[in-house]
């Protein structure tokens, strides 16, 4: 979905590459891209051109590349089309040379898609995101109705509270990204909500399932989801929750929760968990209302941009996730391996969780384990977060160096937080835990089924500052103590 489609055609010609950056940049700038992203946009684009013709192409070859820009939801997409050598994967660390200069791109551009189109060609999609761009100007742009300034202040009828749940239909998506702007703007850290098509495409294949709160006739005023968690299929998340703001209060959020939930249940999944804002208490309070409990607590997680429609502003400073997790089975008996500094609280998480269900906790004498097969972990960076996870598949005798470079690496390039996934049911957790708190990292919580082999310990690293903890509030008293467990475990503070 989009508009203002424009589109330049260039010769496969190195010389006209800053040509066609430069023009880039100009529609950027007419979108409302400021002067570092649009020099961010020309730089990436007159190094990209030039490697990607003289893949494409023979030196003497008469041919033409078109440079179309489109404005999207979420900013600008610009497609780079030729009918040139193909490309060797979808990804650009699979495409060779070419692709290789395109993988250098990720610095100046959010999104990157490499198209194989047969007969059609070859594109590369790249998507710079407006961070303070708005939907509602997309859609007066694009002759869509824009949201009424008023939505977020008008009384509510109350003949028109109640509200019905659904599961989404393509027609549906849309709409979904409108209430989402009616709730958040466009600060939403899951960026993909503001992509109609995205939004489509993940609910066909299951990794998602989008359920919405409807009234008559049919207007959408809530939306939750349903996603598998990437690294156990066994469980999902409950996210992007949002209900605009005249129908808070309700019960919409909480008839959402009771269908996800059920959906949950229906494929077998063996436990759900949510992140809650601690700005306000609503979200939290609901989730305790359908038996998910606190497990974890994300320092500074949530970017200053996120507008919460409707609430006081409290601080420009980046706010923090409250973690809770409820089991759809009872889970089996375990054993896992506590640092004995953490293993108190670690007790009283489990037992807070599921009573009848503590694990037996291990405290194996700590001692050198730095021998063993080579170490493994696997890095993702969340852009519309500013952060980073590592998860720890396997220990090994460089690990701790290589985390040690990897952290210095994330805080020059300015990654606000830096999340560490151990497994708990690997014996030499408590050593490499110490060792990772040595750098700076510390303890944020629990989460059960965090991992295919085990429950997670997740550890923190913050390279930014956040609102005070005195400024977040809880809806439990286990909450109160968790805040507090956290805060004392904080190397900063």
């Amino acid at each position: 979905m989009g508009c203002e489609l424009s589109r330049l055609t260039i010769p496969a010609d190195r010389r006209y590459a800053e040509i066609a950056a430069r023009y880039v940049m100009d529609v950027a700038r007419l979108i409302g891209c400021d002067e570092g992203m649009q020099r961010q946009i020309f730089e990436g684009l007159r190094t990209a051109l030039p490697a990607l013709m003289a893949y494409s192409f023979e030196t003497a070859e008469s041919a033409a590349l078109d440079v179309s820009c489109e404005r999207i939801p979420a900013g600008l997409r610009i497609v780079l089309h030729d009918k040139g050598l193909p490309l060797g994967g979808s990804a650009p660390e699979e495409a060779g040379p070419a692709g290789q200069a395109v993988a250098r791109l990720r610095r100046h551009f959010d999104d990157i898609l490499l198209n194989n189109l047969g007969p059609g060609g070859k594109e590369v999609v790249l998507v710079k995101h407006l961070p303070d761009g708005s939907l509602a100007e997309y859609e007066a742009a694009c002759r869509l109705d824009p949201p009424d300034e008023e939505e977020a202040t008008r009384p509510l009828a109350a003949a028109a509270a109640a509200c019905t749940v659904r599961p989404m239909q393509p027609s549906d998506a849309l709409e979904i990204s409108k209430t989402v702007f009616k709730t958040y703007g466009y600060s939403y850290s899951q960026d993909y909500i503001y992509y109609p098509e995205k939004i489509i495409a993940l609910n066909a294949t299951g990794e998602v399932h989008s359920a919405l709160a409807v009234t008559a006739p049919n207007e959408v005023v809530g939306h939750c989801a349903l996603s598998l968690w990437g690294d156990n299929p066994r469980m999902a998340e409950l996210g992007q929750g949002v209900v605009v703001p005249g129908y808070r209060s309700q019960g919409c959020f909480a008839r959402l929760t009771d269908y996800l939930i059920g959906v949950a249940r229906s494929r077998g999944l063996e436990g759900v968990f949510s992140e809650a804002v601690t700005v306000h208490p609503f979200s939290q309070k609901t989730a305790l209302q359908k038996g998910l409990r606190e497990c974890a607590l994300f320092l500074c997680l949530v970017p200053p941009t996120v507008d919460f429609k409707g609430l006081r502003k409290v601080s420009s400073a980046r706010g923090s996730l409250m973690v809770q997790f409820r089991y759809l089975k009872r889970p089996p008996t375990q054993t896992i391996y506590a640092p004995a500094r953490h293993a108190d609280m670690l007790r009283a998480i489990y037992g807070y969780l599921e009573p009848a269900a503590v694990p037996l906790i291990a405290d194996p004498a700590e001692q050198a384990r730095d021998e063993g097969p080579a170490a493994s972990y696997h890095l993702h960076l969340i852009r519309s977060l500013n952060s980073a996870r590592i998860r720890i598949d396997r220990y090994g005798p460089t690990l701790v160096a290589d985390i040690r470079r990897t952290l210095r690496e994330l805080c020059l390039e300015r990654w606000d937080v830096i999340h560490l996934i151990l497994n708990l049911s690997d014996r030499r957790t408590p050593y490499f835990c110490r060792r990772f708190e040595e750098l700076g990292f510390f303890f944020a919580g629990l989460l059960p089924l965090g991992l295919a082999s085990g429950d997670a310990l997740i550890l923190q690293y913050l390279n930014t500052a956040c609102l005070p903890v005195s400024t977040i509030q809880t809806a439990s008293p286990f909450a109160s103590k968790l805040v507090a467990y956290v805060a004392a475990c904080n190397p900063n503070t």
